[in-house]
């Protein structure tokens, strides 16, 4: 086998269904290969960081790691958004990069770029394959590296050459490479002790989740502890679905746009279990005021994210699946009906609000509130980046784990169009809805282009506010309503979809609304909606930036 043949032969095996990515002379010979496998699509985006993020939207929906090739210079640097995305957000992704020969490698030789040292701080690991006889035990490694521990994205650069060639030893590649998630967990007497006496004096319990619930599967837990323990369940952006917004115990999420009663929970709370998360800025506020009055004890498989930024009470490094079914003999029956009685208190006095729009045009969580209601509990949501990211996570109920998808950490503007394109690839026959803002969308726009080849039916839902919403508002609410740089003059989304041969609407009134989310689970084929949402509008709550939870701004 040539190096390229043995690349797709051992992703086969460990259960590689699709490809995206941008062919370039670097990655011809991995190309080439790669067609002797019909059953596997190879998505061609118009765009390497677009191919990343299509990856990226395939492994969240699917759990199982994204696959990209792009070739090598532009192609590999074009890509490291990507890449950041996916570390940030703990993605796994096997990223193939094109690198041209071995013999001409330091000699700034045409579209040669290092990208094994660029890619450094936004992968996992980097390899450089230099003998086609390694490449089955490197891509392996690849695989087991993106997939365990803490999940993200690996980089293999292959240069053009070791494609080429032929093993000398072409023997099969043993399974050792594999790494498989640890089955034992043991608690010493001492932390058992600590955990009972915290569990079983706890008042004002709280359970605060994260993505690392969604990665591992193992959001069964949260539901069944929440109910046996009476406690009320928090989620971080990316750990939306873990638990199912419509349950009596879900506060939504917390943070810098998080819930009151969420929010005011963590700071009243007298014991916080923390599972997956790793305490991000725009979470806990100002660190120094976060949680209290709480114990925290914080289950959290990457250790280097312990004791980062808030000082747990108890640390407990390890993956979640080996953890949880020891935790779970430690947490007992129990009524906490006062501190419930003090969340539904909050919850009636303190609802999200759904302001009016002015004429010609729709508030958003309108909008977002008839779309969660129009949802089946199997739909994929994405978003991109901006106002309508904060707003759907407010107000779109997802009720499953990886059925809403977004950039979180990073916060990548793009995101959402090319993410989209990999969930629908990945779900088949579920319905995949993207919520776009008008100065996000265009990001990657260019993406128009693969949905129409290969006629993917995902709903694009633009909010169209003629800015780059969540700019204007922090300029309207801390830079003195200075406007600079926001306004953006926009094509007709309608007529371009047109253009690039997918069916458009215009949306501006709630009837028009109501009219094309009624036949949502009808539409065979792609549709953008442009929807004209209030230019003026702020999402709210906010906690604003250096502030303490318990100091929001409510509208």
């Amino acid at each position: 086998m040539t190096g390229a043949e043995r690349v797709w032969r051992e992703l086969k095996q460990l259960g590689m269904d699709t490809v995206f990515g941008v062919p370039g002379g670097a990655v011809l010979p991995l190309v080439d290969a790669l067609s002797t496998y019909q059953d596997v699509p190879f998505v061609v985006t118009r765009h390497e960081s677009a191919a990343i993020h299509a990856a990226d939207g395939y492994a969240r929906a699917s759990g199982k790691p994204g696959v990209a090739l792009v070739t090598s210079g532009p192609g590999g640097t074009n890509s490291l958004t990507g890449l950041m995305t996916a570390m940030t957000d703990s993605t796994p992704l096997v990223v193939l990069v094109g690198q041209v020969p071995t013999t001409l490698i330091g000699t700034d030789a045409f579209q040669e770029a290092d990208l094994f040292t660029m890619a450094m701080s936004v992968v996992k690991h980097s390899w450089k394959v230099e003998r086609a006889d390694d490449v089955g035990t490197v891509i392996r490694e690849a695989y087991a590296l993106a997939t365990t521990g803490r999940p993200g994205p690996v980089l293999v650069e292959f240069p053009k050459d070791v494609q080429l060639a032929l093993e000398q030893n072409g023997a099969p590649v043993s399974d050792a490479a594999r790494v498989t998630a640890s089955t034992r967990f043991e608690l010493s007497p001492t932390m058992r002790a600590r955990l009972r006496a915290y569990f079983g004096r706890a008042r004002r319990p709280l359970l605060y989740v994260g993505g690392g619930v969604v990665s591992s599967g193992t959001e069964h837990w949260i539901r069944l502890w929440s109910e046996r323990y009476d406690a009320p369940v928090t989620t971080t952006l990316l750990g939306l679905g873990a638990f199912p917004a419509d349950h009596p115990h879900a506060l939504g999420m917390l943070g810098m746009h998080g819930t009151y009663a969420a929010n005011h929970a963590i700071q009243e709370a007298d014991l916080i279990l923390a599972l997956g998360v790793r305490f991000d800025d725009r979470v806990t506020g100002r660190v120094d005021r976060f949680a209290p009055k709480a114990r925290i004890i914080h289950v959290e498989i990457d250790q280097a994210e312990h004791n980062k930024l808030v000082r747990p009470d108890v640390t407990i490094p390890g993956d979640l699946r080996s953890v949880l079914p020891v935790l779970d003999s430690f947490i007992p029956q129990a009524y906490h009906n006062e501190w419930m009685s003090t969340i539904r208190m909050w919850q009636k006095e303190h609802p999200l609000r759904i302001p009016s729009a002015p004429v010609g045009h729709l508030s958003s969580p309108e909008v977002l509130v008839e779309l969660s209601a129009a949802l089946h509990d199997e739909d994929v949501v994405v978003t991109d980046v901006g106002q309508h990211q904060m707003w759907a996570a407010l107000f779109v109920k997802r009720n499953r784990p990886r059925r809403f998808l977004t950039s979180g950490g990073a916060g990548t503007m793009g995101y959402g169009l090319p993410a989209a394109i990999g969930a629908q690839m990945a779900v088949r026959d579920d319905k995949v809805v993207l919520i776009a803002g008008d100065g996000s969308f265009q990001m990657n726009l260019q993406e128009l282009a693969t949905v129409s080849q290969y006629r993917i039916p995902i709903v694009i839902m633009v909010m169209n506010n003629g800015g780059h919403g969540m700019v204007r508002q922090w300029q309207d609410l801390f830079h003195g309503k200075r406007r600079h740089g926001v306004a953006l003059t926009n094509p007709d989304f309608v007529e371009l979809a047109r253009v690039f041969g997918i069916r458009g609407m215009t949306v501006e009134s709630p009837d028009q609304l109501r009219e094309a989310l009624a036949h949502l689970h009808e539409i065979e084929g792609p549709l953008l909606l442009e929807v004209k949402v209030d230019p003026n509008e702020m999402v709210f709550p906010m906690v604003p930036a250096g502030q303490s939870l318990s100091e929001m701004i409510e509208e």
